[in-house]
Formats: C-alpha cells, sequence, structure tokens
C-alpha cells in the first residue's frame, strides 16, 4: 500500500511540474519538487546588479477560469498517424449502420476493449432490426482510409445508427477517443451517447473520462462545470444545477470529459436545460489537479507535454482484425519469395497490411532470409508446393512429394509449418485434394498480373474488383505488381475494407483438410 501511495504521489508531483511549465510559471522556493543549488553552483553566487534598473513589470494576467466551448479539439495528421484506421458498415433496405474508430497497432487491450465495444453497439442494432450483421463496403465516404477521419454514410435513411470517433489524446504511451453514437429511428426523437476511453500502454486496462477523476470528486469537479455556465450567462448567479446529484449520475455526467493540452472539455446535458445540443465546458488543468485519480494525473502529464505518441513495436501483419465484423480482403502473392520480395514487404509494413504468401519451396530453399522476414512481419506462409507442377498429373507419391518438400523448406527457414495449399494453376481434383492434408485455397479475384498489363490495369482489378471475403491473385515476382501494392490497399481501404491474411478471414481456422476455397466466409 505504502508502494503505491508513493507511486500516486510520483505521478500527482509530476503532473503538477507539467501544469507548472506548461503555463510558464515555474516552481517556487517552497515547492517541494524545487530544488536548492549547491554552494559551489555559480548560480548561487550573488552579485551586485548592472547597468540600468530592469523596467518595471506588468502584474502578471489573471489566469483563465472554466469556460463553455465549442466542444473538445481532435488531434489529426501526423499526431494520430500511428494509430489503425477501422471501418465497419452495413446496410439493408430497412436502415443503414456504420462506425468509424481507431486502435493503436497490434494487439492491445485499449484496441479489444474499444473494438468489442463498437462491435456490440453495431450487432445490438442490427439485431433488433432483424438481421444479423453482415459488413459491406462503398457505404462511407472516406472509407477506413486515415484515423478517425472521413464523411458520413452515403445514403442515410430515417432508421441509420453511426459512431463516430475523435483522438483526444496521443502522447507518449497514453491514447485517448471520443466516441459519438448517434442512433435515429423513424418517427423517435434522436438518441446520442457519448464517452471517451483512455489507455497507457498495450497492457493497461483502458477506462472512461469519469475515471481521470478521484472518487468522491464527481460534485466538486461538477461545481467548476457550474461556475462557467455561471460565467456564461447560461444560469443565474448563485445557481448550481449539478448540486444534489447523486454519486453514480455525477459519475455519468463526466464520462465525456476529453483531456487536452490546456485542460478537459466536459460535454454534458445540463439538468433544466432545454437546449437539444449538451453543453461543452473547458476546466483547465491548474483547477483540476486536487480532484484527478493517478489515472488523470497520468492521462493529464500526457496531454500537458505534447510529446509525439509512441506505440509498442509490433509487426505490420499482426493488427487484430474480426472479419466478421470488418469487411476484409485477403492480397495473395504467389511464387517467391524472389529478389522482389523484400521490397514488397517494405511497402507492407510502411501500410501495416497483412498479406498471405504461397511460396515454392524450391524459391524458399534460394531466399530463406526473406520468406523468414515474411513470417517475423506477421505474414501468413503457405504453400505453393516445391517446383509448381500440375499435381492433377502427377502420381500419388510425386504429389506428396511435391508438398512434403515444400512444407519441410518453409519448417526449416520459418520454423513454422504452412497450413494451407494453393495448388499451381489452381488445378486440383478429388484425388490430389484428398491425397494432401490441408485446405486448398484458390481465389475469386485474378490480376492476372503475369501477363505484365501494366500498373493501372492491376490495381484496377484488384481493387476495384474486391467485395467482402476476396481472395486476390498475384505474384511478387513482377516488378508491376509491385509498384502496384500501395495503390491497391490505399483504394481496398477507401472503399471501407482492411486487409487481412486468408487464416484470419476465417478467424484464424480455416477449413479441414481437402476443402477447396476461394473466398473467405459470406
Amino acid at each position: 500500500m505504502k508502494a503505491a501511495t508513493g507511486r500516486r504521489r510520483r505521478t500527482r508531483t509530476a503532473f503538477a511540474i507539467a501544469v507548472a511549465v506548461a503555463l510558464g510559471g515555474g516552481l517556487s522556493a517552497c515547492d517541494p519538487a524545487a530544488t536548492t543549488p549547491f554552494a559551489g553552483d555559480p548560480a548561487a553566487t550573488s552579485a551586485e546588479p548592472s547597468g540600468p534598473p530592469p523596467p518595471e513589470t506588468a502584474p502578471p494576467a489573471p489566469q483563465p477560469g472554466p469556460r463553455v466551448v465549442p466542444g473538445p479539439v481532435a488531434l489529426t495528421g501526423d499526431r494520430v498517424a500511428a494509430l489503425v484506421p477501422r471501418l465497419a458498415a452495413m446496410r439493408t433496405e430497412g436502415f443503414v449502420a456504420s462506425a468509424r474508430w481507431a486502435v493503436p497497432p497490434g494487439a492491445t487491450a485499449f484496441g479489444d476493449a474499444l473494438t468489442s465495444r463498437v462491435a456490440g453497439v453495431l450487432r445490438g442494432f442490427a439485431d433488433a432490426h432483424g438481421a444479423a450483421w453482415s459488413p459491406g463496403v462503398d457505404l462511407v465516404a472516406g472509407g477506413a482510409s486515415e484515423p478517425c477521419s472521413g464523411g458520413s454514410a452515403f445514403v442515410v435513411g430515417p432508421t441509420r445508427l453511426s459512431v463516430e470517433c475523435a483522438v483526444v489524446v496521443a502522447s507518449g504511451t497514453v491514447v485517448g477517443e471520443r466516441l459519438v453514437i448517434v442512433t435515429a429511428e423513424a418517427g423517435a426523437p434522436t438518441e446520442v451517447a457519448r464517452e471517451v476511453w483512455y489507455a497507457d500502454g498495450p497492457g493497461a486496462a483502458p477506462h472512461d473520462g469519469a475515471a481521470l477523476y478521484r472518487d468522491g470528486s464527481a460534485g466538486r469537479v461538477l461545481a467548476l462545470v457550474a461556475e462557467a455556465l455561471r460565467a456564461a450567462g447560461r444560469i443565474a448567479p448563485g445557481e448550481d444545477p449539478f448540486a444534489g446529484t447523486a454519486a453514480e449520475e455525477s459519475r455519468a455526467l463526466l464520462a465525456d470529459s476529453a483531456a487536452g493540452a490546456t485542460g478537459v472539455v466536459i460535454t454534458l446535458a445540463v439538468p433544466g436545460d432545454e437546449r437539444p445540443s449538451p453543453t461543452s465546458v473547458h476546466v483547465p488543468w491548474r483547477l483540476l489537479e486536487p480532484f484527478l485519480s493517478e489515472a488523470g494525473s497520468i492521462v493529464g502529464s500526457a496531454s500537458v507535454s505534447g510529446d509525439p505518441y509512441e506505440p509498442s513495436s509490433t509487426p505490420s501483419g499482426d493488427d487484430p482484425v474480426d472479419c466478421a465484423l470488418l469487411a476484409c480482403a485477403s492480397l495473395t502473392f504467389d511464387d517467391g519469395p524472389s529478389s522482389l520480395t523484400p521490397a514488397l514487404l517494405d511497402v507492407l509494413d510502411a501500410r501495416r497490411a497483412a498479406a498471405t504468401f504461397y511460396v515454392q519451396g524450391s524459391a524458399v530453399a534460394r531466399n530463406p532470409g526473406t520468406a523468414a522476414r515474411a513470417v517475423a512481419a506477421g505474414h501468413e506462409v503457405a504453400n505453393h508446393t516445391w517446383a509448381h507442377p500440375d499435381l492433377t498429373k502427377l502420381t500419388d507419391d510425386q504429389v506428396r512429394d511435391e508438398v512434403r518438400r515444400a512444407q519441410d523448406a518453409i519448417a526449416n527457414a520459418t520454423g513454422v509449418r504452412a497450413t494451407s495449399i494453393r495448388p499451381p494453376y489452381g488445378a486440383s481434383n478429388q484425388r490430389v485434394r484428398a491425397l494432401v492434408p490441408l485446405p486448398f485455397v484458390v481465389w475469386d479475384i485474378d490480376t492476372r498480373d503475369w501477363q505484365d498489363p501494366g500498373v493501372d490495369v492491376v490495381v484496377d482489378r484488384a481493387a476495384g474488383g474486391a467485395v467482402p471475403g476476396s481472395i486476390v491473385l498475384m505474384h511478387d515476382t513482377h516488378e508491376d505488381t509491385i509498384e502496384a501494392v500501395p495503390a491497391i490497399i490505399d483504394r481496398l481501404r477507401s472503399r471501407g475494407f482492411a486487409t487481412a491474411t486468408v487464416e484470419d478471414q476465417f478467424g484464424g481456422s480455416l477449413p479441414g483438410p481437402g476443402a477447396l476455397v476461394s473466398h473467405g466466409p459470406r
């Protein structure tokens, strides 16, 4: 208990220092964090003043108090570039539903919790209207191109659900994200829910905006909100609309507390206020500091510092993706690894896009390091036989040998064994599939990039024709293909797709041995 108390004191002291520095106030001599110069320090030696006396200084400007503001400030651009954008959308004859949110890279408690929250809202809405959730594309302007950025649904009907996000903190290891959930039903008032989620690091449990404040302090924080309302003429002098509010209700009022560089913007419905929209009040950090919890002090320090966001380093292909919630497409590459594959892996790393490589065992034997790099980056590496023969023209023993040699080469180079096979030329029959204890994966989108049709044609075929669940066939042995991949990824995301490995399209568990699949579940 003493250790925990000491940690809280250190956190609060660090936050107080950060606020003081941000306000330009420095530290006073009586501040416990101030230091006394040692005797030999030249800065400690007194000296007679020289030159003319300093001019009289103006009295310090009064510090601003709580004030009504239009709303919280959202971070954009480079401040949020490290986050992974997510979009889920569905349209039926009866409703349109869409959700946009962003998660840290890799597997994190924050990302899991936020995705679970959004999934629950979307699936609950679909269930309430007699439909099972089925993700679609080409439904929302901007797609999933940038974190928490883009337009609204292209078609808006009387029955609709939208979840929009805004990143309010992304500094150091701390991230904070605001969700606004709008539900409209024909003939009923529109319902709006707002909440803010925070976490410090990949394993930290996320918490809401109300958890920024110490237990029992909600009333004091709401008193600061009331002060802003009086200053803005929203309520009469001496009036406090929150007086007597129960503890749980007070906490609920503070759930939408969006941290920023200078303070927290608290958005809430003021009791007795007939305005249709909620009110946002900015409360400076210096006024909130006595009421902050340990989590609140951590968020405050990160917000004030303005340091770049530094999520944990994770492989580009390791971002969790739920293809039952998101519209997924798989980019697959045959016949490598080749001398072009490292450049392709660079592109996938830069775009944080997952892919599946159907490799020839003989090529793996020549380029084991490239195959190992693909696995280390989180991509799926699968079997494309040893030497690329038409398996239907081989004897039983030859089929087994082609598959076994490729399996061994992959395992020797990467430390993993392939869990699926793509038959060369897509050729298989019942006899061949009965001989191989792996599922057979072909494709539903053939870019025919081996014909060298040009970069633009490859992009159009890969990204323009994809539908949810698509498996796109390409080859990492053609320069135009490598050049086309950035535009393919960008266009797929602009349509609302997430890229996923073939295995991830099936929730990490492919169909059984001998199964023949050409696309993900639909």
